[in-house]
């Protein structure tokens, strides 16, 4: 009884594939295994064209820090030129340290309602005259 099953398989497998049709599968194969390599490589090149090369110099270290409102982690990676803090701003959460206008940074206006707008300067400071000014503490 094996014997028959195994005739019957061997016959199914042998029928469904010539040995042409299975030439031209592995030279497809082959062919698109090259292409795929030829445009990942191409894609590595065209990424490396695209690299700035610039000094390392102050200019290019201060265009990198980020902007007011950004999430941030410690100072220096706040635009600290312009007066901007890693802190909480005085409309977020109690965590949510961002790039924060400091002594003497620029803030936004007040709307209509006389809220703050973005930039917000940091807890402990407020927007006068679009400048935020530290807030005397109360004794």
């Amino acid at each position: 009884m094996e014997t028959i099953k195994f005739d019957g398989i061997a016959r199914t497998l042998g029928s469904s594939i010539t040995r042409r049709s299975a030439m031209r599968g592995l030279v497809a194969g082959a062919m698109a295994a090259v292409a795929g390599g030829a445009l990942l490589h191409a894609d590595d090149a065209a990424a490396k064209r695209r690299r700035r090369k610039g000094k390392k110099g102050n200019h290019q270290q201060q265009s990198n820090r980020r902007k007011p409102g950004a999430f941030c982690d410690f100072d220096s990676q706040c635009q600290t030129d312009k007066g901007y803090i890693c802190e909480v701003a005085v409309n977020a959460g109690n965590s949510d340290e961002t790039c924060s206008g400091g002594p003497g940074a620029f803030c936004g206006p007040k709307n209509d309602d006389l809220d703050d707008t973005a930039p917000f300067c940091a807890v402990g400071h407020e927007c006068v005259n679009s400048v935020c000014q530290a807030v005397p503490e109360e004794i």
